[in-house]
């Protein structure tokens, strides 16, 4: 192509496309629905979708299983993969007692030919274990040995004996091991020859005596409950001494921190000292006396007794047989618990409804684990979860206190029999609660409890401790489930059937109608409910519906639904089974005929549809009798078994797999005799398994567990842990605990938490109450603006709401306090007294027309009262009417005047004598002209024809007269004058005394004004006013059930790596010269310190405990200090106040000689726009001072750059400093403090956590700063409400004005056109001149009146759309004056919102080391 054609083919486009866009905007001109209906072919699509209502197909009856048929039946190896992910060889014990035979089996029959229950008991002292078995056994087999011998050898007939179980051999062998002890201890005392020593004459009890003086020994050592001792009492007050100096330490940094946010002393030591006062010692120091009063104690517990213990320290070997004693008698009273546990399981499986099976077996966690094989060992404690969860049932021994040292004395007197027995610790079920069971504090204890199926308790005594629902079986645990499948049955047609109270009883007489024979039969239940339920169940087991005890939450109704179906299979189809059971058709047949009648729909079911909604009748009826009482045991269990949290476990659906983090909240404070217990024991219920090695300790453990629960949940709950002293000392673990008690608040933590809580609301009291006092006073104005913006009222007191007004505006919220209550009220009762519907008055109590007879007269009478009151008086119908005011009809019937013939001095005198008051002033303190004058120069001063606006036109009596006569006060105040009743109101908001001085005064201190007290009358009026009441509910935190991460977490052994968020912060350290000298004087890098820092996010600030290595506090030193000399102490820089660059000045504001502010400043400009823009402004009584805004302007610029630096987009320039982290996308995730390193590619991150207390941002104080900006903020808003009210009294006062204005003009020309006909004599004489300039002046009068008119139509109408205005757009408005970046944080305090981190790095992988 040539050049020449290139650029024809350009031009030829270019005007194309000018063309084209011409044409176009011509169509979009012309024809624009043309164009719509094009953009409506090319946009909108052909094919509409079609929307259903999912509600709809599953509540349609579609289904004749009635929607149970969309269950699926599951396969019945579901159950072994599901319900046992650690397959069948773990699934039950490998040893367990034979309830009947009393033998110990190894690898029992578990299945369908047997079943099996858990003793949960608290060890105390040495129990019967494995080994102690076989050696019993062992040693009665060469005890049979040997006798059989000796029959041999005395040529004796040797009868076969029946073999003794194995619980009688271990009886036997603890029998004789105490008959063996006792003999040596008798032949030690005569060999050493200690009776002379002892003072003892007679050596026939010298081993009950010896027993009485080593336990009087082992009380000195533990304490007569075990748990004390001297070496503990001395322990105790060592630690209370450390607790007490270091809270001292952190008292001094506290005080420091308090300081610094302006917090006086008086108020810091009343957050660090709460609970001193009156004389009372502080918790340290009860501490510390206790600790000293209990050392004292056993110091002089040990004096008394140091005979007893030196005795046993010269006689060693007699002190060992003593204890070896002690050791068989607790041997003896183990077997004494395994005889009876043994009989008590068997009483429970004959007498409640479990399956009939053909063994049955207890498993005893003392004897059935051989504890010297470690494999077993091992595997038993990792699978100890799943064997209770397999269990049918758990029997609880609710023992008393374990490690009591006389409790061996009494034993061995018991077995002597020189005492009974002692007496039960517990007599009821309901007092196991009061009695507080140490078995509910003992760790393993949370595992049995929470994994069985259903629990049976016995007291001290092996007593059953009866409740009437642990007769239901397995059905208590079955419950919940058969409540999720039966709330499936929405459109059983026998529905009706439930609706009759006496259902479940005539179901249950269905049995024994029948004569079907049941083992419950003669059981004696005390509910009436439960016997019901009882009979109930064996219905359903005679129709052969059996619903395995296996299931869970997940599978309850597709298992259910499958023992169902089932059933009614082998009852429909006697092939499948109905011949083998031959009272089921009868039982199912008298269940159909009960259920016809309520047969609700005409349609033909089969005989399986019937039997199967029929079966789900009888589990509905049997559910709706026993979920309540079963509930409510499941609660009280959770009461006295201390498992509070657990709500599914309350209501019987889960029993693992709970929430990490609720998990190990529950095990602190439970104790556990080998340490890494606490870990093992939590397998099971957070359903995880890995080998257990008791030597690695309980940090290793714990690490290993949480490895197990982050690897098969990704449950980021295990990281919502606290604590400075709990950070785990294994490297690449630093996100985990040492401990469990990192999950809870102890005793130390809950009182850090409460002086934050203290300190939170010492920081914040004023700001809830200055918006306290806001949303009162914003209540207050807004009702008042609705009142007087959409209602046109009469003879309302606007006078009262300006001075209201303009003392609301001057005042300081701690001024204005002691106030609210009393204005409020005064408001209330405009709004209440002068409603439109209360001011309808008679029409006798009206003036009279001013057409009627006498309306002159009257109107001349009432003027002497009225004119008084009409410049003072709220009541006044001039300036307190709110009326818009129309156009008189009689203007359109102006004509001209007539002149030229004078009038008689007869026809002169009567309008002079009507004319006298002459001297009243008109609007603008003019005379208004006459038209009576034309012809005759005035002789009086003339006046200017200009009208100043804001100045009321009184009227002359007549005047008064004819106008609208305002209506009668409301009975509200009839007893009151309306003049006296004005007087104190207007006295009394003028003894409101306001002003900046005062308000300067106040800064510092509370407010001083005392309550205020109201005139009586003015009190009485208002005493039954009754005005709004204001509060803020408290917002709480949202407590998160399940925190599982949707991003991937790896477990490495270097670490562990995920999707963090990371949220830099202002890090200050308290005390940073000790924490350097620290740093010098550590040995390692890897060593521990301990201080204090304050984390600041711009926003908010919370102050910290914290412990980390060296060598992460030393590189951190160096950056506080360079972040506090940039940031915190950088040079104060302008701010800009508003989005269009107005500098709010560094400079003292100047005033001028009127005392407005120096023009310039974005506050006199405010001051010099509020009411007209184009007068000149005067320092006026209503306006606001500008507020002394630069006391807030070094703290606002701190918190600007403070924002700015936590803002910074780059990660990699926060590498190398303290950082807030989070793992990301998980609502309930907490932030925790770590340090950010930049890895080695420059792409990495490597993390690594810094052990503190809790980041709380909920109880965090806000910035200094934003403080002072959301105060300023605070005032502002109610300014600008007090500017929208004062527009509105504008507007309606140039209404008024308008409306005296048309009235007077009005009565003008109705005036002069009425009396022209009349022509005064004196008037005939005046030149033509002279009268065409009087009636020019005239003319130009009332055009004057008439623009002024006008103009006051058109300021009413601007003050109103200015009112709507402001009002429409109060916070956008006010919020525009501050700096974009804080803008959030002030909507966020300002709706009580906590200042939560908000401006972090979101989802950054992250190498947690």
């Amino acid at each position: 192509m040539s050049k020449a054609t290139a650029e024809y083919v350009t031009a030829r486009a270019a005007d194309l496309k000018v063309k084209s866009t011409a044409a176009f905007d011509i169509a979009i001109g012309k024809n624009p629905d043309k164009v719509r209906a094009m953009l409506n072919l090319w946009f909108v699509p052909e094919f509409k979708p079609t929307f259903y209502d999912e509600r709809d197909r599953y509540t349609q009856e579609t289904s004749t299983a009635s929607g149970l048929d969309d269950v699926g039946l599951l396969d019945p190896s579901y159950s072994l993969a599901a319900g046992d992910p650690g397959g069948q060889e773990v699934r039950y014990p490998v040893r367990m007692i034979d309830i009947d035979t009393k033998h110990l089996i190894d690898y029992p029959d578990i299945g369908p030919h047997g079943q099996y229950c858990i003793l949960s008991h608290s060890w105390k002292g040495r129990e019967v274990n494995y080994k102690y078995v076989l050696d019993s056994k062992f040693k009665a087999f060469n005890r049979a040995l040997a006798a059989s011998k000796v029959n041999k050898l005395g040529d004796k007939t040797s009868t076969s004996a029946a073999r003794p179980n194995d619980i009688d051999t271990i009886k036997y062998q603890c029998q004789l091991d105490i008959t063996e002890q006792e003999e040596r201890i008798k032949t030690l005392v005569q060999e050493s020859n200690v009776a002379s020593e002892l003072g003892l004459s007679n050596i026939s009890n010298i081993v009950e005596e010896l027993l009485s003086r080593r336990i009087d020994v082992q009380v000195v050592e533990r304490g007569h409950d075990g748990k004390g001792g001297l070496q503990k009492a001395k322990n105790k007050l060592a630690e209370a001494l450390s607790a007490r100096d270091y809270d001292e330490m952190e008292g001094e940094v506290f005080k420091q921190f308090l300081e610094d946010i302006g917090v006086n002393e008086d108020s810091a030591n009343e957050v660090i000292n709460e609970d001193v006062g009156d004389g009372k010692l502080g918790q340290r120091a009860r501490d510390v006396a206790d600790a000293e009063t209990a050392l004292a104690g056993a110091k002089q517990k040990e004096t008394q007794e140091i005979e007893k213990i030196q005795f046993f320290e010269h006689h060693g070997h007699i002190r060992e047989a003593v204890e070896e004693l002690i050791g068989c008698l607790q041997r003896s009273k183990s077997v004494v618990k395994i005889e009876q546990a043994i009989e008590r399981s068997k009483e429970i499986f004959d007498k409640n409804p479990f399956p009939k099976t053909e063994r049955r077996y207890l498993w005893i966690d003392s004897c059935c684990i051989n504890r010297a094989d470690d494999g077993e060992y091992a595997k038993s404690i990792s699978a100890m979860g799943e064997w209770y969860k397999n269990a049918e049932f758990c029997l609880v021994h609710l023992d008393t206190p374990r490690d009591v040292p006389k409790d061996s004395l009494e034993d061995w007197r018991v077995l002597q029999s020189t005492v009974p027995p002692p007496q039960a610790n517990i007599t009821s079920y309901r007092d196991i609660a009061i009695h507080k069971p140490e078995w509910s504090t003992r760790a393993w204890t949370l595992q049995e409890l929470v994994m069985s199926k259903t629990t049976f308790y016995v007291n001290s005594s092996w007593e059953l401790l009866n409740r009437p629902v642990q007769f239901l079986g397995p059905w208590y645990h079955l419950c919940p489930f058969i409540s999720l499948y039966t709330s499936m049955d929405t459109n059983n047609p026998y529905s009706s059937a439930l609706k009759v109270g006496t259902l479940p009883s005539s179901l249950a007489e269905i049995l024994d109608r029948n004569g079907i024979q049941h083992r419950l039969q003669d059981l004696d239940i005390s509910v009436e409910a439960i016997g019901v339920a009882q009979k109930l169940i064996i219905l359903l087991e005679k129709l052969d519906i059996r619903i395995p005890s296996d299931i869970d939450m997940d599978s309850a109704r597709p298992r259910v639904t499958q023992s169902v179906y089932i059933g009614v299979s082998s009852l429909v189809r006697p092939s499948q089974g109905l011949g083998t059971n031959p009272d089921a058709k009868r039982l199912l047949d008298n269940i159909l005929e009960l259920l016809q009648p309520h047969l609700s729909s005409s349609r033909a079911y089969s005989l399986a549809e019937r039997a199967r909604y029929a079966i789900n009748i009888v589990l509905t009826s049997l559910v709706n009798l026993i979920e309540a009482p079963v509930l409510d045991d499941r609660s009280y269990i959770s009461q006295f078994g201390n498992v509070p949290k657990l709500g599914d476990w309350q209501k019987g659906l889960i029993r693992n797999r709970f929430s990490t983090h609720k998990v190990m909240s529950l095990v602190c404070g439970r104790d556990a005799t080998v340490m890494t217990d606490k870990a093992y024991c939590l397998m099971g219920m957070l359903g995880v398994r890995f080998p257990t090695f008791h030597a690695e300790g309980l940090t290793k453990a714990l690490s290993r567990l949480l490895d197990e629960v982050v690897i098969s949940s990704n449950d980021v709950s295990v990281f919502n842990w606290t604590g400075k002293e709990y950070g785990s000392p294994i490297r690449g673990r630093s996100l985990y605990p040492s401990f469990p008690e990192a999950y809870k608040f102890g005793k130390d933590e809950k009182r850090k938490k409460e002086k934050d809580e203290k300190l939170i609301n010492l920081l914040q009291i004023k700001r809830y109450e200055v918006m306290t006092d806001f949303l009162t006073i914003s209540g207050m104005l807004t009702d008042t603006i609705m009142f007087v913006k959409e209602r046109q009222q009469q003879n309302i007191p606007l006078i009262w709401v300006k001075e209201i007004l303009r003392v609301i505006k001057r005042a300081q919220f701690e001024q204005f306090k002691p106030h609210i209550t009393n204005i409020g009220k005064i408001l209330k009762y405009i709004e209440t007294a002068f409603d439109s519907k209360l001011m309808a008055a008679p029409k006798s109590a009206r003036s009279p027309s001013p057409s009627s007879p006498g309306a002159q007269d009257s109107g001349v009478k009432q003027a002497a009262t009225k004119q008084s009151d009409v410049a003072n008086s709220p009541f006044a119908s001039l300036s307190a009417q709110i009326k818009t005011p129309t156009l008189p009809k009689d203007m359109a019937s102006f004509k001209a005047p007539k002149f030229g013939r004078k009038k008689t001095e007869a026809e002169t005198a009567p309008q002079k004598a009507a004319s006298r008051p002459s001297s009243s002033r008109g609007i603008g303190s003019f005379k208004a002209p006459s038209l009576k004058s034309f012809g005759r120069k005035e002789s009086g001063t003339s006046q200017s024809s200009t009208m100043p606006s804001g100045i009321e036109t009184p009227t002359t009596e007549p005047e008064i007269a004819s106008l609208p006569s305002a209506p009668t006060t409301p009975s509200l105040i009839s007893d009151v004058s309306r003049q006296s009743l004005d007087d104190q109101v207007l006295s009394y908001i003028a003894s409101i005394k306001v002003g900046d001085k005062e308000a300067k005064g106040k800064d510092t201190g509370g407010s001083t004004t005392s309550e205020p007290q109201l005139p009586a009358e003015l009190a009485k009026v208002l005493a039954d006013i009754q005005i709004r009441e204001f509060s803020r509910p408290h917002v709480k935190p949202e407590e998160i059930d399940t925190m599982i991460s949707p991003n991937p977490i790896i477990v490495k052994n270097s670490g562990i790596e995920g999707l963090f968020d990371i949220q830099r912060v202002v890090i200050s350290m308290a005390q940073p010269d000790k924490l350097r000298r620290q740093v010098k004087n550590a040995v390692s890098q890897r060593q521990k310190i301990t201080g204090w820092c304050i984390i600041s996010t711009g926003f908010a600030r919370v102050m910290v405990s914290f412990s980390c290595p060296k060598g992460i506090l030393e590189k951190q030193l160096d950056v506080v200090q360079a972040v506090e000399t940039k940031v915190l102490k950088g040079k104060v820089q302008e701010e800009s106040f508003d989005d269009s660059g107005d500098s709010t000045g560094d400079e003292p504001t100047k005033t001028n000689q009127g005392g407005a502010q120096a023009p310039g400043t974005a506050w006199h400009k405010a001051i010099m726009n509020k009411y007209n823009p184009s007068e000149t402004v005067k320092k006026d009584e209503n306006d606001i001072d500008a507020p002394d805004f630069e006391k807030a302007r070094p703290e606002g610029a701190r918190v600007s750059r403070m924002i700015g630096f936590v803002q910074e987009s780059d990660l990699t320039q926060i590498a190398g400093e303290w950082v807030l982290a989070r793992f990301a996308g998980v609502p309930g995730a907490k932030w925790f403090l770590c340090c950010l390193e930049l890895g080695g590619s420059g792409r990495d991150f490597y993390g690594h956590r810094i052990a503190s207390d809790e980041i709380d941002f909920h109880n965090a104080s806000p910035e200094i700063g934003l403080m002072k900006y959301w105060e300023y903020y605070m005032m502002q808003k109610k300014y600008q409400l007090c500017s929208i009210l004062q527009k509105l009294v504008e507007s309606r006062d140039w209404g008024n004005r308008k409306t005296d204005i048309g009235q007077t003009l009005a009565k003008r020309v109705a005036k002069e056109t009425g009396g022209s006909d009349q022509v005064d004599d004196s008037e005939e004489d005046s030149d033509d001149e002279d009268g065409e300039k009087q009636i020019s002046d005239t003319l130009k009068d009332m055009g004057g009146m008439a623009l002024t008119l006008a103009g006051a139509g058109l300021r009413q109408q601007f003050y109103e759309w200015r009112a709507e205005r402001m009002q429409k757009n109060l916070a956008a408005d006010v919020l525009k004056k501050f700096p974009p970046h804080i803008q959030t944080a002030m909507e966020s305090l300002d709706d009580n919102k906590d200042l939560m981190p908000s401006m972090f790095h979101s989802a950054k992988k992250i190498h947690m080391f």
